[in-house]
């Protein structure tokens, strides 16, 4: 144990109230001893659960624990007590950035650089969120590629559809609503794949009631979803999606 660590704690045993948890739990967050950093944050948030900067640890430790969706509720928690909290408007928009959502990246850094003008790397990481959103701007929505057909639809990283339509059993046109639900689901997905030590993903299968659904990314910002009926062979629609990504890799990659 670090002599900053041992007299934080020692600080926190003597008075359990002391503020203290919050230089504590970021030391140890900071050093990689996760499981003890998330006790401390814990505590600190049950002994002042009105405190943003409380939150904000927690939120903090639950990221780099891989705990997203925790995370995001503790800086919203964070966000509600203190609406100007620079840290857990920084963190929303990692969490918005990991989920290929670069507007909502953009427009949580915005804010936070607003409320620390003096944040020389916010405002750094802000500008490349920027310059990403200007290199991914998207081909104009429904434009047609090889291979485009009904069941067969290409999103990019936000969630904004490209080509290919879906339809429900009654006619009524889903395409743009599915799409955005598709949003971040590759950055998901490999984040699973990363987790399980399975390498890159290249396929996600589905079996529904009344179909089958292949997913793939054509690219590291596009997702490309196939729909056939329950009585194609799965392996047959794994073939049919891997030809249509191939086509939709060239048009996405070709000349504007």
């Amino acid at each position: 144990m670090t002599d900053e660590i041992q007299g934080l704690s020692e600080q926190l045993a003597t008075d359990p109230d002391s503020l203290a948890f919050l230089p504590l739990g970021e030391v140890l967050r900071r050093r990689g001893r996760l499981d003890a950093a998330l006790a401390v944050a814990l505590g600190g948030v049950h002994r002042y659960p009105g405190s943003a900067d409380a939150h904000d640890l927690l939120g903090r430790v639950r990221s780099d624990r891989g705990e997203g969706d925790q995370a995001f509720d503790s800086w919203t928690q964070a966000l509600r007590l203190n609406p100007e909290h620079a840290g857990a408007l920084r963190g929303l928009a990692f969490l918005a950035f990991r989920a290929g959502d670069l507007e909502r990246a953009d427009r949580h850094l915005t804010r936070a650089v607003e409320l620390a003008p003096t944040d020389a790397p916010l405002r750094g990481t802000l500008d490349r969120i920027r310059a990403q959103r200007r290199q991914a701007a998207p081909k104009a929505p429904g434009a047609a590629f090889p291979g485009d057909a009904p069941g067969l639809l290409l999103v990019d990283g936000h969630g904004r559809r490209l080509a290919g339509s879906l339809a429900r059993a009654d006619g009524e046109d889903v395409s743009d609503t599915v799409s955005a639900q598709l949003a971040g689901v590759s950055h998901e997905a490999e984040r699973a794949a990363r987790l399980l030590a399975l390498g890159a993903w290249r396929g996600l299968a589905v079996e529904a009631g009344d179909g089958r659904l292949h997913l793939l990314p054509p690219t590291a910002e596009s997702l490309l979803l196939l729909r056939a009926e329950l009585a194609t062979p799965a392996a047959r629609l794994a073939l049919q999606a891997e030809r249509a990504g191939l086509g939709a890799r060239r048009w996405l990659e070709g000349p504007a």
